[in-house]
């Protein structure tokens, strides 16, 4: 197979599995409501939508080692299939519950495969490309999968929105095996009996820190962001609905425009890259709590998007390093643990800590870290290296 065309059928997946998450996930959000759920009843579906996540991606690293990526792709997809045709079964917010977290359990699977795949590819494809496969999950995800699942599930309801949603797990099978499964996949390569594999010597490792770390941040901002702008907007500076729409679609169409154009830049002036993204994040987090028009909320969401989408770039490249001296399995499951991990704190945050700090406020505080993390980053740059 060509390159260009293992490409093409990296992106087309990266794709289908956005649209398949994001779709689920909000057919899961409609029928909860239909279903009468409220308060902590929402809060629970919710977080049972990420727990596979925190609970099966060490094990899933583990069977793509040992399987290898085909199989476990396949067997995770089958299950979220099976899950999608039992769900409507069962009409009642507790089944709901317990059916979603058992659903989340084929995320992992698919999520480390994937992933393994595409760091033990980059260096073939060229790091350019890096930002292209997040772009292509967010826009499926984020994008295609919302809008779908808002215009089918009003139509069809549950009965029909989640066989659909099986389907596209479907989608997600066959392309996976005509265009990504006959590739040959290197994946522990440059590995070592003496290849750190649990978590705590993991850590150990500085590379390791600094990627986990960034990938916490980057994604704990967006979720922050995502949510709570809506709330500011609306409860806070009493503006139109529209604008807070405008400030998410600025934000994540700035992010994914960043993902796809700036990556032979990033690639040629790494460091120059990670100290513009750096500097467009800390303005952003500085003008949100004072932006009170559309202007200045527009504004600070497009520098908050590129500002990420160059950082993201970066750390999506250093995951592929660091995937060749550990494992890119290894490396995949870092990622796995540390992108969800950050969402799920950028989504409870603000809830969290309202009755002291308004979120309009609360960006401030993401810029001492932030801060911090850059310069240790910049200064560590030039020395920090996974062991081979």
């Amino acid at each position: 197979m060509s390159p260009e065309r293992f490409w093409l059928s990296l992106l087309s997946l990266a794709l289908l599995m956005g649209l398949s998450i994001g779709f689920t996930r909000v057919i899961t959000a409609l029928y909860a409501v239909e279903l009468g759920a409220y308060g902590w009843q929402l809060a629970i579906v919710a977080f049972a939508q990420s727990i596979g996540m925190l609970l099966l991606a060490r094990t899933a690293a583990r069977w793509v080692d040992t399987t290898g990526p085909n199989k476990v792709f396949t067997a995770g997809s089958l299950w979220g299939l099976g899950i999608c045709l039992t769900t409507p079964l069962f009409p009642s917010v507790a089944a709901l519950a317990l059916l979603t977290a058992m659903g989340s359990l084929a995320m992992p699977p698919r999520f480390v495969s994937i992933n393994t795949i595409f760091m033990s590819q980059l260096e073939t494809l060229g790091k350019q490309k890096a930002g292209w496969f997040r772009a292509a999950h967010i826009i499926g995800m984020t994008f295609m999968g919302a809008l779908l699942a808002t215009f089918v599930f009003p139509r069809v309801g549950a009965a029909y929105a989640f066989p659909l949603a099986a389907f596209i797990f479907v989608l997600n099978i066959a392309v996976f095996h005509v265009g990504i499964g006959r590739h040959p996949l290197p994946l522990r390569s440059h590995t070592t009996p003496t290849t750190p594999t649990n978590n705590v010597s993991l850590t150990r490792i500085p590379l390791v820190r600094k990627v986990a770390l960034w990938e916490f941040a980057i994604q704990t901002l967006n979720a922050y962001f995502i949510f709570y702008i809506v709330i500011i907007v609306l409860r806070y500076l009493h503006l139109p609905e529209t604008v807070a729409g405008i400030a998410v679609a600025t934000q994540g169409c700035v992010f994914v425009g960043t993902l796809v154009c700036a990556g032979k830049c990033v690639v040629s002036h790494p460091m120059g890259s990670r100290r513009t993204g750096l500097a467009l994040t800390a303005l952003a987090l500085l003008s949100l709590p004072v932006a009170d028009t559309p202007s200045t909320i527009y504004l600070s969401a497009a520098g908050l998007g590129m500002g990420l989408g160059l950082l993201q770039i970066i750390n999506l490249t250093d995951f592929a390093d660091l995937g060749r001296s550990i494992g890119f399995s290894q490396a995949a499951y870092i990622n796995a643990l540390a992108g969800p991990g950050g969402g799920i704190l950028g989504g409870l945050l603000g809830g969290l800590l309202e009755p002291w700090i308004a979120p309009q406020t609360l960006f401030l505080f993401f810029l001492p870290p932030v801060l911090a993390l850059g310069f240790w980053s910049t200064n560590r740059s030039a020395n920090v290296s996974a062991p081979n």
